[in-house]
C-alpha cells in the first residue's frame, strides 16, 4: 500500500573531543560511529516503558556520495482501556498490545545533514533519534575506555547534536501572532565543518574556543525587534538550538524549540517494497532538497580528506556480506 510519510531534515553534529580540539565525524566514523550503530545497544525513555534502537543499519552510496543509513525502532505497548464487544456495547479492558514503530533515516557522510521519514504515527521522531544516538555513542565510548589499561588506546568523547533545519516560511508562520518574546536563548556547540555566515554565531563560537568549552549559550531578555530574532533564526540552519519562550496575542503563553520551525515534506512509500527500494525512493525524493545538499567548503574538504578511508570501509564490508 502507498502512503504519504513525514520526511523531516536536520544537521547530525558530531565531533569529538581530542587534546582539546574538535576531531570531524569521519576521523571516527569506523572505529565510534559504525560500531556503535550496528551493535544493537537499547536506550530506554527516562521515566517511560519506551525503548529505541537502531536496525539495518549499513554504509552505502547514494546521489554520488557515502551515506549511513537505517532503521530506528520505537519498541513501545499501545494501552487499550475500552473497546466496543461483539453486541456493539462499549466495554472496559485492560489490554497492553506491543507495537514497533519504526523511522528510516539516511545521514550524509559529505555534510552530516539526515533525513529521517516517519513509517507511520508514533514512529520515532528526530529528538527521539538524538537522544538515542548520543546514548549508544556514549556507551560506547565508555565501554570501549573502560577496557584499555593505556591512554592512548582510549576513544575520545562524542559531541553530538541533532537539529532539525528551520524553513524560513516555518519561522514566519509561528511568530507572525507573537506580541511578545519574552527571551530568546540560543545554545551553542563545537561545528563539523560548518561555516556560519552570521557574525554574531561566529564570535560567541570563539569565546568557546578561548575559554576551551564544549557548549555555551547566550540569551535576550524581551527584544522588540522580532524581524532581527526572524532573520538570525533563519541564520541558524541547524547549527545553533534556539528556544524562545514566546506570548501571543490572545494572551497564551509557550515555549518554542528548533522542531517548531522546521519544515516536513510529504514523500510517497509503498510498504509493501523492501527495505532499500524505500531508501533509493527517499533519496530520489531529497536528491535536490536544498537543506539536505548545503554543503560548505570545509565540509567537502573533510570529506575528501577521508573519502579513501571510507571507500575502503565500504569495499571490506561488501566482502564480509558475501
Amino acid at each position: 500500500m502507498i502512503e504519504k510519510k513525514n520526511l523531516y531534515v536536520a544537521n547530525f553534529n558530531c565531533t569529538f573531543s581530542k587534546d582539546k580540539n574538535n576531531e570531524p565525524l569521519l576521523s571516527y566514523f569506523e572505529t565510534i560511529i559504525f560500531p556503535a550503530f550496528t551493535r544493537g545497544t537499547v536506550y530506554k525513555k527516562p521515566k517511560s516503558d519506551n525503548e529505541f534502537l537502531f536496525e539495518e543499519v549499513e554504509l552505502n552510496f547514494k546521489n554520488g556520495v557515502f551515506v549511513l543509513m537505517g532503521l530506528i525502532v520505537k519498541k513501545t505497548h499501545l494501552e487499550i482501556k475500552t473497546r466496543y464487544d461483539e453486541q456493539g456495547v462499549l466495554t472496559t479492558t485492560n489490554d497492553l498490545v506491543q507495537s514497533d514503530p519504526f523511522s528510516y533515516f539516511i545521514i550524509n557522510l559529505q555534510n552530516h545533514r539526515m533525513v529521517l521519514v516517519q513509517n507511520q504515527k508514533g514512529s520515532p521522531t528526530v529528538t527521539d533519534f538524538d537522544r538515542t544516538a548520543s546514548h549508544i555513542l556514549s556507551m560506547y565510548v565508555r565501554e570501549h575506555n573502560r577496557n584499555v589499561s593505556q591512554n592512548e588506546n582510549r576513544l575520545p568523547k562524542p559531541n553530538l547534536n541533532v537539529v532539525t533545519v528551520p524553513h524560513s516560511g516555518k519561522i514566519e508562520e509561528e511568530l507572525k501572532n507573537i506580541s511578545k518574546i519574552e527571551s530568546a536563548v540560543l545554545r551553542f556547540y563545537p561545528l563539523n565543518g560548518d561555516i556560519s555566515a552570521n557574525e554574531l554565531f561566529n564570535e560567541l563560537r570563539e569565546m568557546l574556543d578561548k575559554l576551551d568549552s564544549k557548549t555555551g549559550s547566550t540569551q535576550f531578555n524581551n527584544p522588540q525587534n522580532h524581524k532581527e530574532v526572524t532573520d538570525i533564526l533563519k541564520d541558524t540552519k541547524g547549527t545553533v538550538r534556539p528556544t524562545l519562550r514566546v506570548v501571543y496575542d490572545n494572551g497564551s503563553r509557550r515555549t518554542l524549540r528548533e522542531n517548531d520551525f522546521s519544515e516536513n515534506t510529504k514523500i510517497q512509500l509503498d510498504e509493501s517494497s523492501s527495505f532499500h527500494k524505500n531508501m533509493s525512493e527517499i533519496s530520489e525524493k531529497v536528491v535536490n532538497h536544498p537543506h539536505y545538499n548545503d554543503t560548505s567548503v570545509e565540509n567537502a574538504s573533510i570529506y575528501q580528506r577521508y573519502l579513501s578511508k571510507l571507500e575502503i570501509f565500504f569495499s571490506k564490508r561488501k566482502q564480509e556480506e558475501k
